[in-house]
């Protein structure tokens, strides 16, 4: 079963989603919503497994309100406005449904949604880890990965990429919050909500960068400074 939940602020739109949802047998709503103001206290006591998010909204549109999420659920937009979708897929949206929307559409976006809700689930059942390394499926192979060997690891649309000292980045089917939770957290530090940082690599930091070469280099974001110059002060500068 797909947990979801949905935002709307046309109450026909709303019902329309909401009917279609308790139509499809693999769908669970959880929830629904006519604006996005609420959704991200939800979602912090109540996860689900697939939003379905209408774009264009007052006080606080859709595309704001992907971004800001810390651990978003897999993502569904909706809108009248074609003219979003490119913008749509920048935040690793699974689909896009152009209003006014038939069954037909929505039935095979929610498939393709639970085709890679799925395969993560059976992913995060194989990765295997001890106190120095994990093991993490890369297409057919089971790859062992040394904590210690990983650099910092992003999150790429439906993938994971592993980037690490020496070698080729590692992609994997998986959530970076998949990651996260098996990672030794003494050791990995969410900077961004697309990056996970070994702070045992970092070399050089300038203002809120961590850097690694000149082209290579990562953005330490709004939410995750305060918790990050922590680090620095009781490693670095106390």
């Amino acid at each position: 079963m797909i947990t979801c939940i949905a935002v709307d602020d046309e109450p026909l739109a709303l019902r329309q989603i909401v009917s279609y949802i308790e139509q499809t047998p693999f769908l669970e709503l959880k929830g629904k919503f006519t604006n996005a103001l609420g959704v991200s206290d939800f979602l912090k006591e109540n996860p689900v497994d697939l939003l379905f998010l209408d774009i264009h909204m007052a006080d606080l549109n859709g595309l704001e309100l992907a971004k800001t999420l810390e651990h978003p659920p897999r993502i569904i937009f909706t809108t009248a406005y074609s003219e979003y979708a490119i913008e749509g897929y920048k935040v690793n949206a699974i689909d896009y449904l152009l209003k006014p929307i038939e069954y037909v559409d929505f039935l095979m976006a929610s498939n393709k949604a639970s085709e890679t809700i799925t395969k993560e689930r059976q992913f995060v059942t194989e990765v295997k880890k001890n106190d120095e390394f994990l093991f993490i499926k890369s297409g057919q192979q089971h790859i062992r990965i040394n904590f210690n060997d990983i650099k910092y690891i992003e999150a790429q649309k439906e993938y994971v990429s592993i980037n690490l000292i020496n070698g080729e980045p590692v992609k994997t089917l998986l959530r970076l919050k998949n990651i996260e939770d098996v990672l030794p957290k003494e050791h990995f530090m969410r900077i961004h909500r697309s990056f996970i940082v070994n702070l045992n690599h970092i070399v050089t930091v300038e203002r809120n960068r961590i850097i690694y070469s000149t082209k290579e280099f990562i953005v330490v974001s709004d939410t995750y400074q305060d918790a990050f110059k922590t680090f620095l002060n009781n490693n670095f500068f106390s």
